[in-house]
């Protein structure tokens, strides 16, 4: 039986111009055509895309709704965060974009980088790189401690720190300075040169590590020989209190709150902050002791 075209959707824009046949007593509905598959195949992403709140910002920037918003403008490490015209933040990691939205910008990103011209910026580490002044007199950062050294002949490398996270009643009087002995600060800076590199599992560096691997590694430059594994670690320490706790001290954390349960183990740097090689997909990097995340175990080598 052949059916009669009523109208139905689509058909006009029937390449073939042909109606459909069946042996069916009921109407069979026109397929649509190519072109209006695509026009709806457009307008379903249109929908997706204003559901889930994406706005056109350009080339290599992102939105922050989903993220909490930075202390201030500029790199953070991983980003470079900016205000729109309407006072809402956003980010990029291409630097032109980055100066040509905020008309200049700060840092660039790289040890030759500028600094921020926000001012209060101390030679040193700042939690986060590594700041000297060149010839010039220009601020310039990098992220390795060798590139540092080397810019400076030598210098402090303790920097200040900013800000600290709650739920940690350690004395961070200490913070600001190197570590008392001098070999537990050796082992500190080889850990914040490798900031940066990826997490890799047993690995011993030079080009990524795990977590006990880090700490070996860095203990190992300043002569200070511990074992491999993370428990194993804390056993080779003196376990201390947190309100004891130093520079170059160690942070355990153990599941099942029992020392041979340990599984992470990072390196204190004093302002409740800490450098570890935290896990799979990650890079290293410092982190802030929280109540949520708060060491069961603390140690001195």
């Amino acid at each position: 039986m052949t059916t009669v075209n009523t109208g139905a959707p689509g058909a006009a824009d029937d390449p073939t111009g042909q109606h459909a046949t069946t042996t069916d007593a009921r109407p069979r509905a026109a397929r649509p055509s190519r072109a209006a598959r695509v026009r709806r195949g457009i307008a379903a992403v249109a929908v997706i895309a204003a559901g889930a709140g994406v706005i056109g910002l350009g080339t290599g920037v992102g939105s922050a709704a989903a993220e909490p918003a930075p202390a201030h403008a500029g790199w953070d490490g991983s980003r470079y965060w900016f205000k729109n015209s309407q006072g809402q933040w956003r980010w990029t990691t291409h630097y032109d974009v980055y100066k040509a939205r905020t008309g200049g910008g700060s840092s660039s990103g790289s040890s030759s980088g500028s600094s921020s011209s926000s001012g209060g910026i101390k030679q040193g580490w700042d939690g986060s790189r590594y700041w000297f002044k060149n010839s010039k007199g220009e601020w310039r950062w990098t992220t390795h401690y060798d590139v540092y050294l080397d810019r400076t002949g030598g210098g402090s490398s303790s920097g200040s720190s900013s800000g600290s996270s709650s739920g940690s009643s350690s004395s961070s009087a200490d913070s600001a300075a190197p570590a008392a002995d001098g070999d537990v600060e050796t082992a500190v800076q080889f850990a914040l040169a490798q900031l940066g590199k990826p997490f890799r599992t047993a690995g011993n560096g030079p080009d990524g590590y795990d977590c006990s691997g880090l700490v070996q590694q860095a203990f190992r430059r300043g002569g200070i020989d511990l074992p491999r594994v993370a428990n194993d670690q804390y056993a080779a320490t003196t376990p201390v209190r947190a309100s004891q706790l130093r520079r170059g001290d160690l942070l355990f954390w153990s599941p099942d709150g029992t020392a041979r349960g340990i599984q992470h183990v990072a390196i204190y740097l004093g302002n409740n902050q800490y450098v570890e090689a935290a896990r799979p997909g990650t890079n290293i990097r410092i982190s802030g002791i929280s109540s949520g995340y708060y060491p069961d175990f603390m140690g001195r080598p």
